[in-house]
């Protein structure tokens, strides 16, 4: 049986520290939406089963964009990353 993983090592990432960053640039891009919806959490449910509403304007940089869509592929579990 193989011995213990280093706890700096992560399996997905090769480490924790970049484990870490992909997090921590998530957070960021998260919290600019946040600021512009309010910090309000509504059932998700719900959400889905509405109609959209009106557009929001938002102005958020490319890599948060980026680190966005990759949360949003990851949540779907889409093959390629």
């Amino acid at each position: 049986m193989p011995g213990p993983i280093s706890s700096s090592y992560d399996p997905v990432w090769g480490t924790a520290e970049n484990a870490d960053m992909v997090r921590d640039g998530i957070r960021d891009a998260e919290a600019v939406i946040s600021r512009k919806l309010g910090q309000e959490l509504r059932f998700i449910l719900d959400v889905a089963r509405e109609q959209d509403g009106p557009n929001i304007e938002i102005k958020i940089s490319e890599r948060k964009l980026r680190l966005l869509r990759f949360a949003c592929r990851v949540a779907l579990e889409e093959d390629e990353i």
